[in-house]
């Protein structure tokens, strides 16, 4: 059976806080996307609260398993992230450890093109087996017919039609995913999240932490966004 990345699949536009009045500081307008200079998604938890291993004496009920990571924004052709990392021995009720940037965005040229949407893949798959290499799983999905061919429709459908990113993403992590052998045909936990200038996601300065969640895994990515332009001077 195929992996099924889709099914249970949490997909989500977020609605961050109002930014407060004090903040809007040089613009009582609505600041928009043009004003940002720095974007960050941090993936800051990855919670397992239930790896699906029954503990049956003497097997301690730890998992193997993968975690997938995959975004993209509006401005750039490839994926800004791609990456598959393994964590072997998991328990139930354990983090791992996974506290890094999954995008980062700075601008260094005045006037230049600001980001308008960020959309991330999150996957966690449980291994049935020992893990793999997962440096040659990324090598041999980037070398696939497969891989190149979604790439390129992800690339023009943020462009042109944002709404099914969230569709095209799910196809790409199944490429990736559909390498590995001896997993689970369905995902401890699966999620697809978009950051948009139309949803009012960068307009919420400093750091904004989004949760999201099933039976089995919690993650949190934290949205941070910077402009000196709309913060309250000192």
């Amino acid at each position: 059976m195929a992996l099924d990345l889709i099914t249970d699949a949490v997909i989500s536009t977020v609605s961050l806080p109002a930014v407060p009045l004090t903040a809007r500081v040089q613009d009582p307008g609505i600041p928009d996307s043009q004003t940002v200079t720095g974007l960050e998604v941090r993936l800051s938890r990855v919670f397992v609260k239930n790896n699906r291993t029954a503990k049956v004496w003497p097997f301690p009920g730890f998992a193997d398993v993968y975690l997938l990571l995959v975004v993209f924004d509006n401005l750039n052709p490839e994926p800004q992230t791609i990456t598959l990392s393994g964590f072997a021995r998991i328990d139930d009720e354990e983090d791992l450890p996974v506290d890094k940037t999954a995008y980062y965005w700075k601008q260094t040229v005045p006037e230049g093109p600001v980001p308008s949407q960020i959309h991330v893949l999150l996957s966690v798959l449980k291994s049935k087996q020992g893990l793999r290499d997962t440096a040659a799983i990324m090598e041999q999905a980037r070398n696939s017919d497969d891989y190149r061919n979604v790439v390129t429709e992800v690339a023009r459908v943020i462009a042109n039609a944002p709404v099914r990113a969230a569709e095209l993403l799910l196809q790409l992590g199944s490429v990736v995913g559909g390498l590995l052998s001896d997993v689970e045909d369905k995902p401890l936990f699966t999620q697809v999240i978009s950051f948009t200038d139309i949803n009012g996601d960068f307009d919420s300065l400093g750091k904004t932490p989004v949760v999201k969640m099933n039976d089995y895994v919690q993650t949190t990515l934290t949205l941070i966004v910077r402009d000196p332009a709309r913060e309250p001077s000192v």
